[in-house]
C-alpha cells in the first residue's frame, strides 16, 4: 500500500480575524489513501512470539521429567550389558569357544523422592505457564507502551518544530520592518535549531523503542502508529478494594509459580541424594563353556569412599538452603514490585487532570504577531509549555505502567 498525504501549512497572520484575536492553525490532510489502522495491544500480543519464560518454563519441566523417566521402574539406571567370548584349548579334546552375557543393573530401592518429583511436576506444570503468558503479557505491554509514548513525543516534538518553523517568518517580518532588534531573529533561528535536534532524537528514540517491540512480536520493520486506551478510574485502590488486590495478590499466578518452582527444586535435591546414596544393583550372567553351562544370579553392593556419605549430605543441606533464599528473594521481588505499582498509582491518579494548552499556545503566537511579546520572552514560555506537555503524556505512561504491573501480579488466581 502506498499512503500519499498532502498538508497545506498557512501562516498564522495570514488568518487571522480581526474579530477572532488569535490565530487558527491548519493542517490539512487532502489525500490519504490505504492508510492502516493503528496497532493495538492486543494485534501485537497476537503476533507475539515464543517467549522467554515459556522456554523456561518448558525448559524446567524437561529437565524434571528427564530425571524421572531415568530411575524409572526400579533402576536406577539403564542395565549394563556386556558379552565376552573366547577359544577354550585343550589337548585332549578339539577346541571349543566360550561365550559369556553379564546384566548388572543398578537399582534404586528408595522410590519416595522420584514420585514426589514427578507429583510436583504435575502441579507445577499449570502454574508455570500461566504465570508465564502473564510475564510475558507484561513484557510486551510495557515495549508496547514505551513505543506508544516515544511515537507521541515524537509528534509533540514535530509540532513544536512546526510553530518555531512559523516563528521565524514572524520574527524575520518585525526584523525587517524594524519593530523588533535582528538579535531576536537569531534567536528564533537558534531555537529552530534545538527544536530540529530534539525531533531527530524522538525520531531515533521511537526507531530503538520500535525495534525492541518487534523482537517480542512479528511486526513490520518501520514504525507503526499504536492505539492504547485505559480507564484511569477503574483501579479499585481504595477502602476495601487495596485488601482485595492484596488478597488476590497473594494467590495470584506470580507467587505461586515462585513457590511451586521450590518445591520442584527440592525435590529434585532430595532424588539426586537417593540416586547418590542407593549402591544396591542386580547382578546375572550367563557362560557356554565347553558343553557346560553356567547361569548365576545376584546382588552387588557398592560400599561409600571415606567421607562420601558426608559430602552428599552437605551438598543436600547447602542446595537446599540456596533453593529456600532464591525463593524468598524471588517473593520479596514480588512484593517490592506490587507495592510499588499500588503506592505509583494512589501517589497520581488523584491528581487533577492537566488541562488543555492549546488555547495557551496560539495565544502566544499571536501575541507575537501583535508584537506584544518578543521572541526573547516567548521562547522560555514555549520551553515551559513544551515541558507540560511532556510531562502530561509521562504521568500517563507511569499510570498505564503501573495498571499493567498491578493486573500481571494479581491474576491467575486460583479457581
Amino acid at each position: 500500500m502506498i499512503a500519499v498525504k498532502f498538508f497545506i501549512i498557512l501562516h498564522p497572520s495570514a488568518l487571522l480575524v480581526s474579530h477572532m484575536k488569535k490565530p487558527i492553525w491548519i493542517v490539512l490532510p487532502c489525500l490519504l489513501f490505504g492508510a492502516d489502522p493503528p496497532l493495538t495491544l492486543e494485534d501485537v500480543l497476537a503476533r507475539s512470539r515464543v517467549s522467554i519464560e515459556r522456554l523456561n518454563a518448558d525448559a524446567v519441566l524437561a529437565e524434571g521429567r528427564r530425571q524421572v523417566k531415568e530411575v524409572s521402574g526400579i533402576l536406577r539406571e539403564s542395565p549394563l550389558v556386556s558379552v565376552s567370548a573366547g577359544p577354550r584349548t585343550n589337548s585332549a579334546r578339539p577346541s571349543t569357544t566360550d561365550q559369556t552375557i553379564e546384566i548388572d543393573a543398578p537399582l534404586m530401592l528408595n522410590r519416595v523422592p522420584a514420585h514426589r518429583l514427578a507429583s510436583s511436576l504435575d502441579v507445577a506444570a499449570e502454574v508455570f505457564y500461566s504465570a508465564a503468558g502473564l510475564e510475558n503479557r507484561l513484557t510486551i505491554q510495557q515495549a508496547f507502551l514505551d513505543a506508544w509514548m516515544a511515537e507521541q513525543i515524537e509528534t509533540i516534538r514535530a509540532e513544536d518544530y512546526s510553530q518555531v518553523l512559523s516563528w521565524i517568518e514572524i520574527a524575520r517580518a518585525r526584523s525587517e520592518s524594524g519593530a523588533d532588534p535582528a538579535f531576536q531573529l537569531e534567536l528564533v533561528k537558534g531555537e529552530l535549531l534545538k527544536s530540529h535536534m530534539d525531533l531527530e532524537e524522538a525520531k531515533r528514540s521511537r526507531a530503538m523503542a520500535w525495534v525492541v517491540l518487534q523482537s517480542l512480536s512479528d511486526l513490520p520493520d518501520a514504525p507503526q502508529s499504536l492505539d492504547y486506551h485505559q480507564d484511569l478510574n477503574n483501579f479499585g485502590t481504595g477502602g476495601n478494594g487495596i485488601a482485595e488486590l492484596e488478597s488476590r495478590y497473594r494467590d495470584g499466578a506470580l507467587r505461586r509459580s515462585a513457590i511451586a518452582r521450590q518445591n520442584v527444586e527440592m525435590s529434585q535435591i532430595n532424588l539426586q541424594a537417593a540416586i547418590s546414596n542407593s549402591r544396591w544393583s542386580f547382578s546375572t550372567s550367563h557362560t557356554k563353556e565347553s558343553d557346560d553351562r553356567i547361569t548365576k544370579i545376584g546382588f552387588a553392593y557398592r560400599f561409600p569412599r571415606l567421607g562420601e556419605s558426608s559430602a552428599i549430605k552437605a551438598e543436600q543441606r547447602a542446595r537446599t538452603e540456596t533453593a529456600r533464599r532464591s525463593t524468598e528473594l524471588a517473593l520479596a521481588d514480588l512484593d517490592i514490585r506490587f507495592t510499588f505499582a499500588l503506592q505509583a498509582i494512589e501517589s497520581i491518579i488523584d491528581y487533577p487532570d492537566p488541562p488543555d494548552i492549546e488555547p495557551s499556545l496560539e495565544a502566544l503566537t499571536l501575541r507575537l504577531v501583535e508584537g506584544k511579546d518578543q521572541p526573547s520572552e516567548a521562547i522560555p514560555m514555549r520551553r515551559q509549555f513544551l515541558e507540560y506537555r511532556i510531562a502530561k503524556l509521562q504521568r500517563l505512561h507511569f499510570l498505564y505502567l503501573a495498571h499493567a504491573e498491578l493486573l500481571t501480579l494479581t491474576s491467575g488466581n486460583k479457581p
